[in-house]
């Protein structure tokens, strides 16, 4: 492939692009500010415009209030704000600064306004000022018309209040007439006819500036992919620069420098640079100057490495024996070692050791035993080979050693040995001989087969044990031995066992040379060579008969009713255990607990032996009756119960049990007497809606006999679980809730809410307890649920907010004034008189200010009417009392809510906070919960704080309010002063950065571990 030359004019060239790229991108950043700034006018206008909407709003709504205000109070004030507030409207009297912002300011008796006047301007003007259009003005002055015709009639109706009239009786009745005028029907169709011209305005003001806001990010995003479009322009006229640049210079300047260097130090280029270096580059004329140096060096080169070739090949044809390897002279000095010869004097070199003797080398025994052997073999002129043991360090080695005389010019000039530790073979001969009388002294019986499983070998225990003589067995499988009473299924896991693991342990059954059965112990072990290849078998087994019939033995007695053979109470449980583990889902199996009707009569008349022949012959009796696949078991007396598996329906199961009745119903014949019983039967199936184990499956099918025999005997009762269990729990959890109301076993616990940066008090949530004389505490998630949508729990929701408003008066009394909160059910703010009984109970704790009582409702799908809820909201709200949305975050609808409910608190639920620490998803929940808060100007209260470490972060992510385990567990009434005196907060909440991990936000947090309450 032909490569491209660059010359200095195209890089001239581009280098002029490369500027005129530059002023472009420069130009078009400048345009992309100026976009985003026109974004921020956009929604400046879109924030302005729809405040100008708001006030006009506003003020009607302020003009009905003062009205009201005047006519209730006949304070001349309010009727002095409601013709100041028609002048500011109108454009006669100087408009306050900041007026979109006064929902209307009450001034003192002095006439000083709490904010400057400004300049007078009409609400119309505004509106044209701030760009409305014809549709939107039209709209607007419809709706200040509407307005101001409510504003005379409001007037007429103060106007009705001044009439000078000296009969009193007549001055109530202007007054209530007045009234009437400002709260009838006509009144507020007026102020509705005045509030859908506004509405139209909003929505066709909203409507336009976001299309204007729109239009602008539109703009913007389009100066963005220009500015970025132009970046990378920049960026690859930048790099073709660079690429030419180098293409002349044939290399990086840096790399063209050290060449250079090289070439004044007398070096020379490399081949492989010359290959790189473009051909005409400043790289390449310089690699051409030196060709014919690289030939005469390379040649030079070349003839050393040959010469250190031919010594380095004497060094590793010795060094690369794994034995040691010497030459000695004629007296014993050392001319010539190997590095395994030097490997047994640590810390010295091969230089150092050449020279030496044995004596200087080694101890005077070993030393001694060296110079012996040379002198035989110079003496005898012939090679030798022997194996001697030494000591290394304290371990004994043994060593295997060949010497021979060195001839030179047919004279002994010295000798050459070589030597190797055989001490492994030496140890693994040993072994082996040790292993060879294990195998033939053991008594245990051992058989070794190749990998294809042929016997090879057997030792003198497994002739003893199977009546094999060796010779029968090698060269058989172990299939010789293979009893008939073992199936093939055992084998075959047998076999995957050994594949997969190397070895198998167990008991199975094998048979004789005799063809007598016996039980064997046996362990199956796969041996391998150092490369992990298969090599045998190895089986080693004992016969332990007499130990297996022995315990087949003792558990027929532990398992079997004596009298009757049938298996006994546990020998069902464990059968019963079994069918259940090993049952699925679609499986149907049940229980029938049979108890003889009429039996003691017959242990009464004819005696207890008489008793137990009718009990064995009616056990055979039911046996017939029954599949291979069920099971009779005799529990006791006359008490049996049959086990059913396996069965398609209930309706089978029911029949099968009519069969047992009409067996037992038939008359047994015993000794000389005709004897007849009958039975009742207690049924219960399997599987249920709820885990159930064997035990509690025998005890409800007792349960549903008794209740046989209650109606009337011989008959089946079918055990009801879910209705039993459910009408059971749910009465009774109802009546003690009932009765505990009554007897006033329920207590307020409260939970402290702090501000953990200063460790100020600032609050408290109260938690229903219930004290139960039996139970103890017990916890609000018992009892709670069972009255959720019953009109027990509003009745113990208004209990919770009185003994809340009593224990505000009482502190109050006590000097400590302190904001409680309380939870209500979506149930029990959704009743019609909510609001009125609320009210009454403020009004007869009178003395607390409603600003103490905050209601925490759950953010549930419980709140099915939000117009509903949010108008009690609203009214609840006027007497004083706030709202907090509890869990907030968990719910499916959390931000219509949010949009929705005037609550002044968000609370987010426990499982955010609590694993925030560990948890990257939850942080990120609570972050973003943190900014829907500050952009709806809501509170945030996060429940769960039960370390330090939670503090601490919630404090750097802008949380200040806390409550928590990990500052105080809900306690008593008396218990919350003296430690509200006490309490002192951990010093790295004090000296935490509040909003550090939020660049400054001022989050404002509560923490609160939910332990319910109402």
């Amino acid at each position: 492939m032909q490569v491209r030359r660059y010359t200095t004019s195209e890089l001239t060239l581009r280098f002029w692009a490369a500027f005129l790229l530059l002023l472009t991108f420069s130009a078009i950043f400048v345009a992309y500010v100026y976009a985003e700034k026109r974004i921020d006018a956009a929604n400046d206008q879109r924030v302005y415009s729809l405040k100008v909407i708001g006030e006009l709003r506003q003020s009607s709504d302020d003009l009905t209030r003062m009205a009201r205000s005047y006519i209730a109070t006949a304070d001349r004030r309010y009727k002095n704000y409601f013709n100041e507030i028609i002048a500011i409207r109108d454009g006669q009297a100087a408009r306050p600064v900041n007026y979109h912002q006064v929902y209307w300011d009450l001034v003192d008796d002095d006439n000083q306004r709490p904010r400057p006047a400004g300049s007078r301007i009409a609400l119309l003007d505004l509106a044209k000022d701030a760009g409305f259009t014809a549709t939107e003005l039209a709209a607007l002055q419809q709706a200040k018309i509407q307005s101001d015709a409510l504003a005379l009639k409001e007037i007429k109706a103060m106007q009705l209040l001044e009439r000078p009239e000296t009969d009193a009786a007549q001055k109530i009745k202007n007054k209530q007439q007045a009234l009437l005028a400002v709260f009838d029907q006509q009144y507020h169709n007026a102020k509705k006819s005045i509030m859908q011209p506004i509405a139209t305005v909003y929505s066709l003001v909203d409507e336009r500036t976001a299309d204007e806001v729109s239009d602008a990010m539109f703009y913007a995003l389009l100066m963005r992919i220009l500015f970025i479009l132009s970046g990378l322009l920049l960026f690859y006229s930048l790099w073709a620069i660079k690429r030419v640049h180098n293409s002349i210079l044939g290399a990086s300047v840096s790399h063209l420098y050290e060449q250079i260097k090289a070439m004044g130090r007398g070096e020379v280029l490399q081949s492989t640079e010359l290959r790189k270096a473009k051909p005409g580059s400043i790289m390449s004329w310089l690699g051409a100057t030196q060709l014919r140096l690289n030939s005469s060096i390379q040649e030079r080169q070349t003839l050393i490495q040959t010469l250190q070739q031919k010594e380095q090949y004497q060094r590793t044809l010795i060094d690369s024996i794994p034995f040691v390897v010497w030459l000695k002279d004629i007296h014993g000095r050392y001319l010539e070692v190997n590095r395994k010869f030097a490997e047994e004097f640590p810390g010295k070199t091969i230089s150092e050791l050449t020279g030496k003797t044995d004596a200087e080398l080694f101890d005077p025994q070993r030393a001694l035993s060296h110079v012996v052997h040379d002198k035989q073999v110079l003496s005898s002129g012939q090679p030798d080979l022997i194996q001697s043991q030494h000591n290394i360090g304290c371990e004994p080695h043994w060593f295997e050693t060949y010497k021979a005389p060195v001839l030179v010019d047919g004279e002994h000039v010295g000798t050459v040995g070589l030597s190797r530790d055989i001490t492994l073979e030496h140890t693994a001969a040993n072994k082996l001989r040790l292993s060879a009388s294990v195998f033939t002294h053991a008594r245990e019986g051992i058989m070794i087969t190749d990998p294809l499983g042929l016997i090879i070998d057997v030792n003198q225990a497994f002739t003893e044990i199977t009546g094999y003589s060796a010779k029968q067995a090698i060269g058989c499988t172990p299939r010789l031995l293979q009893s008939e009473q073992q199936d093939e299924h055992s084998f075959a896991v047998l076999w995957q066992n050994l594949q997969q693991q190397g070895f198998w342990s167990g008991e199975l059954w094998s048979r004789k040379a005799s063809g007598e059965e016996y039980f064997q112990s046996l362990t199956l072990s796969a041996v391998v060579d150092d490369k992990g290849q298969l090599q045998h078998y190895v089986g080693l087994f004992s016969d332990i008969t007499n130990q297996y019939q022995q315990q087949q033995y003792l558990e027929k007695i532990a398992l079997c009713d004596g009298m009757t053979g049938l298996p006994n109470r546990s020998a069902l449980t464990q059968q019963l255990q079994s069918v259940l583990r090993h049952s699925n889902a679609e499986e149907l199996l049940a229980i029938a607990y049979l108890d003889l009707d009429g039996f003691k009569e017959i242990n009464d008349r004819h005696g207890h032996e008489t008793g137990d022949h009718f009990l064995i012959a009616l056990s055979e009796r039911l046996k017939a009756q029954l599949a291979p696949h069920e099971l009779l078991a005799r529990i006791g007396g006359d008490e049996f119960v049959v086990l059913l598996p396996q069965l398609s329906d209930k309706k089978a199961g029911m029949t099968k049990v009519q069969q047992l009745l009409d067996t037992v119903a038939k008359p047994l014949k015993i000794d000389e007497w005709m004897l007849s019983v009958s039975a009742s039967i207690g049924l219960t199936f399997y599987p249920q809606a709820e885990t159930t184990e064997a035990e509690q499956l025998i005890r409800q099918a007792d349960h549903a006999m008794y209740q046989a025999k209650q109606d009337g005997k011989n008959r089946c009762h079918v055990f009801d679980t879910d209705y039993a269990r459910s009408l059971r729990g749910h009465q009774e959890t109802i009546a003690d809730i009932r009765q505990g109301l009554a007897q006033k076993q329920f207590r307020l616990f409260y939970q402290p809410k702090v501000n953990m940066h200063t460790g100020e008090i600032i609050g408290a949530e109260a938690l229903i307890r219930w004290l139960h004389p039996h139970k103890g505490m017990v916890a609000p998630a018992l009892f709670l649920p069972a009255i959720e949508q019953h009109s027990l729990g509003v009745e113990l929701g208004y209990w919770v907010i009185e003994e809340a408003l009593r224990q505000l008066a009482e502190w109050q009394r006590q000097g400590m004034t302190l904001p409680v909160s309380v939870n209500i059910s979506a149930y029990h703010l959704q009743q019609l008189d909510f609001v009125n009984r609320l009210q009454l109970l403020l009004h007869f704790y009178s003395d607390v200010s409603p600003s103490l009582l905050q209601l925490e409702i759950l953010e549930t799908s419980a709140l099915n009417d939000l117009t509903h809820v949010q108008a009690v909201m609203q009214a609840c709200i006027r007497s004083g009392v706030s709202f907090a949305l509890d869990d907030f975050g968990t719910g499916y609808s959390s931000l219509t809510y949010l949009k929705r409910l005037p609550a002044k608190v968000l609370k987010i639920d426990q499982s955010f906070v609590r694993d925030m620490l560990i948890d990257p998803d939850d942080l990120a929940i609570l972050k973003g919960i943190i900014v829907l808060a500050n952009e709806f100007k809501r509170e945030i209260v996060a429940e769960g704080v039960e370390t330090t470490e939670h503090g601490e972060l919630l404090l750097q992510l802008g949380c200040t309010h806390a409550q928590g385990y990990g500052i105080a567990r809900p306690m008593p009434a008396e218990q919350f002063m003296p430690w509200k005196k006490a309490w002192l907060p951990p010093e790295v909440w004090v000296a935490a950065k509040v909003g550090e991990a939020t660049s400054g936000s001022n989050h404002r947090l509560t923490t609160n571990p939910k332990h319910s309450a109402v």
